[in-house]
């Protein structure tokens, strides 16, 4: 093998000149044929470990990978490159399914990205036995532990997978976040018999952690954004959120913009791509935003409340200083938001009698026998299913997504995009007096909306009413009149879909199952104990306790988080302060943020004491110079 080639590949299609350490070993790995897990921290490049050998072997590789966004952003990025990738999900139409195939027969795709669940469905599996898999990479493994961040019991099946296409083929597993429980399990669960493990350091140097204690979050970004010039990203818990503080803070002259998993595809796009070339802009955003993004020079990271793990934490913590420079990350956090996330994990926890209730409701509201399988979708009012059952809204999600990520059932809290197709033939349209007073509007949407003849079509109903320059309530009249009558089918988006996968075994469900469920429950509750030790901690180096957590023991301390700086911060801080002033005429803000190792009280007293011995003076209620 020529052993330059994965360098050439690593130019052409990447840019890139060099490998990063290991992933020339990774590869070289894989293309030996050797079972291999590579642990990278977020930021060391793991996708292009399986890529360019992908792109250097016979076949086609198959990637399992956990979420359809981050799935369908790595393809589209594939895309960009010229390199030939396709992906598989559930939201796609028959046809669409049917053209991958067709390229997978006929070679013509390198990389193919399904979820975990597709694995075992009947028509794949066929599909599969036609093709030449050069090897599996599954990404994001510790969704295969019980003991890992984000447990998929569906990742289990990864291992019958590997028996149906033959355990020779080679298969390399990847994460960013695993302790050495972790580990073990991946590699026996995904039964990678002689395993290479690349495992490098999770330590990043040019990381300043920092934990703020507050009540003013608007107020401590404005600090930050000021004196931490460059791109950045901030983390909230909701939508709604994203956009409030946007709005606030773009209102008061920063460069921002916000992100969310519910905009639609091309502003997603549009605000990612305008985000990635900018030297400036922070984006506000969900965790829905980070994965799979190639940017080297994300200089700040805020977290506006504390996420539900540390490796959680640390993954997102990670999108910061790629480029090896001095990044900053920040977490927000109060006494009463722990103990609303401690309130919130309680009210999700189902009891065994709760369990039960919620799963045998499940099946007689659809009237499911034992050992029967519904072959079609039910709608599922989930307001009137939690009323029915008087049992907390967030404990019945708890099951319901459980038994989902399960391949149980399909079912998305999340309302969809509606689907609609028209049943009558084109021609129909030609005769104004089928659809009487409603012919203009029906007209319309088959010139709008593409392929509605032949299959059905997903579509925004608002967007669509728009376009029609109609309300949203007369578009949906229409839709719903003659899909009554069988004009046309029409699928409610807004309308939560329960679609059930296996036959109902009670057996099954109040035993193995439970008892998983219980696990991951306390698995949930554990790591949520230990991101609350994390962040109320003050006397060990942050960066020292989470390579603890991920099993790296390392005696030196990182000298650059907010505990470290706080044991090395000047006794008295009067002079620094006093000199600082004397550089140029400073506000109040300014001088918190260089002095954060300080609280407010102690500035305010140093400066207080200044003030008194006349040597600065105050020109207005927060600005300080020099007193002449």
């Amino acid at each position: 093998m020529d052993f330059s080639l994965p360098e050439k590949i690593l130019h052409h299609y990447w840019g890139y000149d060099h490998f990063r350490d290991p992933q020339k070993e990774i590869i070289l790995s894989i293309l030996d044929g050797i079972n291999t897990v590579a642990l990278l921290p977020t930021g060391a490049g793991k996708s292009i470990c399986y890529q360019v050998p992908a792109l250097m072997s016979m076949g086609v590789c198959l990637v399992i990978s956990p979420l359809l966004a981050l799935i369908k952003d790595q393809v589209f990025q594939l895309k960009r490159r010229q390199i030939s990738a396709e992906y598989l999900s559930s939201d796609q139409t028959p046809e669409q399914q049917y053209t991958v195939f067709e390229r997978l027969k006929n070679k013509e795709i390198k990389l193919l990205y399904v979820s975990p669940e597709r694995l075992l469905n009947k028509t794949f599996l066929e599909v599969v036995r036609d093709i030449q898999i050069s090897f599996l990479a599954v990404d994001e493994a510790h969704c295969i532990s019980e003991w890992g961040n984000d447990f998929r019991p569906s990742y289990q099946q990864i291992k019958d997978f590997r028996q149906h296409i033959g355990m020779q083929i080679p298969c390399i597993a990847m994460t960013a976040t695993a302790t050495e429980k972790v580990l073990e399990e991946i590699i026996l669960k995904l039964q990678l018999k002689e395993a290479q493990v690349f495992k490098k350091s999770y330590e990043r140097e040019n990381l300043s952690l920092s934990i703020v204690k507050t009540e003013d979050k608007i107020g401590q970004i404005e600090r930050i954004l000021k004196k931490h010039q460059g791109s950045g990203i901030i983390y909230c818990r909701t939508r709604n959120e994203t956009k409030n503080i946007w709005q606030v803070l773009e209102h008061k002259g920063f460069d921002v913009d916000f992100y969310h998993a519910g905009l639609p595809l091309s502003e997603k796009i549009r605000k990612q791509e305008e985000w990635t070339e900018s030297p400036t802009k922070v984006l506000i955003s969900t965790n829905a935003f980070g994965m799979g993004i190639d940017k080297e020079n994300v200089r700040l990271v805020i977290h506006l409340s504390p996420p539900y793990s540390l490796e959680n934490y640390y993954q997102e913590v990670g999108r910061a200083g790629r480029d090896g420079r001095l990044s900053q990350a920040f977490l927000f956090w109060s006494e009463n938001e722990l103990a609303e996330i401690e309130t919130s994990i309680k009210n999700s926890i189902p009891s065994w009698l709760e369990y039960e209730k919620i799963i045998k409701y499940l099946y007689s509201l659809y009237g499911i026998a034992p050992n029967e399988l519904a072959d079609n979708y039910f709608d599922f009012n989930f307001h009137e299913f939690q009323q029915s059952l008087k049992i907390h809204k967030n404990k019945i999600i708890n099951v319901l997504e459980y038994l989902n990520n399960s391949s149980l059932l399909h079912w998305n809290y999340e309302p969809a995009d509606s689907r609609l197709q028209f049943k009558f033939p084109a021609e129909k349209l030609d005769k104004k007096y089928f659809f009487e007073k409603d012919f203009e509007i029906i007209e319309q949407i088959s010139r709008k909306v593409i392929g509605i003849f032949s299959h059905s079509v997903k579509f925004s109903e608002k967007k669509l009413a728009d376009a029609l320059m109609i309300s949203h309530a007369r578009l949906r009249y229409i839709l719903l009149k003659y899909s009554q009558s069988g004009e046309l089918l029409y699928i409610d988006g807004n309308k939560q879909k329960i679609n059930f996968l296996s036959p109902r075994n009670d057996e099954l469900l109040f035993n193995e199952y439970r008892k998983k469920f219980a696990l991951i429950q306390e698995n949930k509750w554990r790591k949520f104990k230990e991101l609350e030790f994390f962040i109320q901690n003050t006397k060990f180096c942050r960066m020292k306790l989470i390579l603890g957590y991920f099993g790296e023991k390392i005696k030196h301390n990182c000298e650059k988080c907010d505990v470290c700086r706080q044991k090395v911060k000047t006794k008295n801080p009067v002079q620094d302060i006093f000199l600082f002033i004397g550089e140029k005429i400073r506000k109040k803000d300014e001088i918190y943020s260089e002095f954060q190792e300080f609280t407010f009280d102690e500035i305010h007293e140093v400066l207080q004491e200044l003030i008194s011995e006349e040597k600065i003076k105050l020109l207005n209620f927060n600005t300080y110079t020099i007193h002449e």
